[in-house]
């Protein structure tokens, strides 16, 4: 089997996920990827597969385990993902019986391990003769188990509906720079292009696209005039207040989705772009180039000031720190299988070192917005309310009026698939003095 199968290519990625601990977004940024022959549709393919897989792999896994006789060996990792990735397209996808079965079946053969062929097509068939189905609760089960009990914790009766929307694909959103275009204006430049798009609900500025399609088939994106961006995402710009000629900050930058909207809805601002990794740093300056916007790009952790900061202070400071990416699952389902519940007291500490860190180099009277893509509540309102505790100056600005997400007794939080929006919190601090 050639390196531009899709199946094999899925096979290849994931085993890269799981056994390496590379995210998707890493793996199809590689070299090793850009570089293979496939077709457009088969690369296509080979994402949609290992996307897929990922957000339904502990589902699958669980259905799996008990059409097997016996576990696979741990060296058999590969051939465990090639059965995974056959009951993907048998259950999800619904590709034909054919072409599912046969053509997983070769994977085994492109693995040097022929003796699993009969396995993989006994397994398969199978659930093909007993038209098993993915039933209700396997929303619940694609859920690592961990992360669905801290969402019931937290969100009660809601958590069905969480569990639910993480399992969906998310839209390809789109955010108009309406210094240079109004939404409805760029809606009918994709009209005329034959791209169904509709105005967000509740986000000026946001475009949801009908059908995800290649960015360069965008009008005015090499220019900077449209950016791929969340909905929830585009909310961070307006909520900061900056002032022209403000001194702004945002910390944890990379790759600059919000740093190229402060720019470009905020007039005259200077922009210091502040993240701790240089290689996710290029891509942020690339943002910048593509929207025609500068700033002053610096490495350093944001929980160490004195080693970046050069005695100045900040007039408004975005702190969109370091989370679990609990509320995102449906755009990165490969956190499912990544994040570990052990993460999560080293990411609240590191999120109260960063908020104390920044807070000191914020002028009296200045304002920072702390967000995060998380939807567990210690991260977010429980932080919150930890930092104000000790910090007597600090005072928190109702996020109130708005017709998005849902107050809580800090801050404001959008729950995933809530207006076809990832799941983000968003608080706003102001230091008095």
């Amino acid at each position: 089997m050639n390196n531009a199968n899709p199946r094999w290519i899925a096979l290849q990625v994931m085993l890269q996920v799981l056994d390496k601990g590379r995210s998707l977004d890493d793996v199809f940024q590689s070299d090793w990827f850009q570089s293979l022959p496939a077709s457009a549709r088969d690369l296509g393919l080979s994402r949609e597969i290992s996307f897929g897989l990922c957000r339904w792999y502990f589902a699958l896994s669980l259905l799996l385990e008990q059409r097997l006789q016996k576990p696979l060996r741990a060296r058999d990792r590969d051939i465990e993902l090639v059965l995974l990735i056959g009951l993907y397209q048998l259950l999800v996808l619904q590709t034909g019986a054919h072409a599912a079965v046969n053509e997983t079946v070769k994977l085994t053969h492109a693995q040097n391990k022929k003796w699993a062929s009969g396995l993989v097509n006994a397994v398969l068939r199978g659930v093909l003769r007993d038209q098993l189905v993915l039933d209700a609760d396997a929303h619940q089960q694609a859920c690592p188990p961990w992360i669905r009990a801290r969402i019931q914790h937290d969100w009660g009766a809601q958590a069905d509906a969480i569990l639910f929307a993480q399992n969906q694909r998310p839209p390809m959103t789109l955010r108009v720079d309406n210094r240079q275009c109004t939404t409805d204006a760029y809606l009918a430049e994709l009209a005329a292009l034959d791209l169904e798009a509709n105005r967000h609900p509740l986000v000026g500025s946001a475009i949801l696209l009908d059908t995800a399609c290649d960015v360069a088939q965008l009008p005015g994106f090499d220019e900077g005039r449209v950016s791929v961006q969340d909905a929830a995402a585009q909310l961070a710009a307006p909520l900061l207040p900056c002032a022209p000629g403000a001194r702004v900050l945002d910390a944890c930058a990379a790759p600059g989705g919000k740093s190229l909207h402060l720019l470009q809805y905020h007039e005259g601002i200077e922009l210091d772009a502040l993240d701790s990794s240089a290689a996710r740093l290029q891509r942020l300056r690339q943002n910048l180039a593509r929207g025609g916007q500068s700033a002053r790009v610096l490495v350093g952790d944001a929980a160490l000031p004195q080693t970046w900061c050069e005695g100045g202070v900040y007039d408004a400071i975005l702190a969109d720190v370091p989370c679990s990416a609990s509320g995102v699952l449906r755009r990165h389902p490969d956190i499912k299988l990544l994040r570990r519940e052990s993460d999560i007291m080293p990411l609240r500490a590191q999120q109260a070192k960063i908020l104390d860190a920044l807070w000191s180099v914020l002028k009296p009277g200045g304002n920072m917005l702390y967000s995060t893509c998380s939807i567990f509540k210690e991260e977010n309102e429980s932080q919150v309310s930890a930092f104000l505790e000790r910090h007597a100056e600090a005072r928190e600005i109702a996020l109130d009026g708005l017709q998005w997400g849902t107050p809580r007794p800090h801050g404001r939080q959008i729950l995933p698939g809530s207006d076809n929006m990832d799941g983000f919190y968003y608080a706003l601090l102001s230091r008095c003095g």
